[in-house]
């Protein structure tokens, strides 16, 4: 009898060991990254009756600046890891104003004429004046022109408060093209702005792959996680 119950006992512990094993893998499995979790939320307010969906560049002439980085008072758009700045290029560089200040962001209604990188959606209330920004939108590239620039020499050209794309060209940036960019952006949101980005590609010149992926903590405070190999 004391053989059966100490046998019994042993197999109720390994149950609840298999269990909690169980349990803690399960709960792995659940985590869901910052992109799941934008496009979540995305569909959520799709399903509200108070907002309507917009394409761009069908609808939507799209965001109306050529690159992400940007200084506004005292935000800065800046996307950093390991001593590299990611820029990627929402719109074609070959047509940007060589002369346009990319560090004031937006450029209107000039942008416009530049060819996007990328198409997407926004959700906004049907009534919203002219000129305002969706409530939130996602855009998807997968030919997506990605610069990686040293961050000493760039934060050196923009000490005058000025960055041109000839300023950009002239510190030999490592040039490259995702095949995979996705991204989505709360524009209205004072804090905890919402800016999630996961891309990756090749930097042809140097034959080598990168992945990158962005989450907002506010406007100027941004996680970057940045492989090249």
């Amino acid at each position: 009898m004391k053989r059966t119950k100490n046998y019994l006992l042993l197999n109720v512990l390994f149950g609840l060991c298999f269990l909690v094993l169980a349990c803690s893998n399960g709960d792995g499995m659940l985590d869901v990254s910052d992109l799941e979790k934008a496009r979540l939320e995305y569909q959520k307010l799709k399903a509200d009756p108070g907002f309507v969906e917009l394409a761009f560049p069908e609808d939507n002439p799209g965001p109306p600046f050529y690159a992400r980085i940007a200084e506004m008072g005292a935000d800065r758009l800046f996307m950093e890891a390991d001593g590299l700045v990611i820029i990627p290029m929402m719109r074609q560089p070959g047509c940007i104003d060589p002369e346009f200040n990319l560090l004031d962001l937006f450029h209107v209604p000039n942008a416009f004429f530049c060819p996007l990188t990328l198409s997407g959606k926004g959700l906004i209330e049907p009534n919203a004046p002219e000129g305002t920004f969706p409530l939130i939108a996602y855009g998807i590239g997968t030919e997506m022109p990605v610069w990686f620039l040293e961050r000493a020499p760039l934060l050196n050209a923009m000490a005058d408060g000025k960055l041109t794309l000839n300023e950009l060209e002239a510190l030999n940036p490592k040039k490259g093209v995702a095949s995979r960019y996705e991204e989505y952006n709360k524009p209205r949101t004072a804090e905890d702005h919402l800016l999630v980005i996961e891309s990756e590609g090749v930097i042809s010149a140097t034959n080598q792959r990168f992945e990158y992926k962005v989450k907002s903590i506010t406007k100027s405070t941004h996680d970057v996680r940045l492989r090249i190999w």
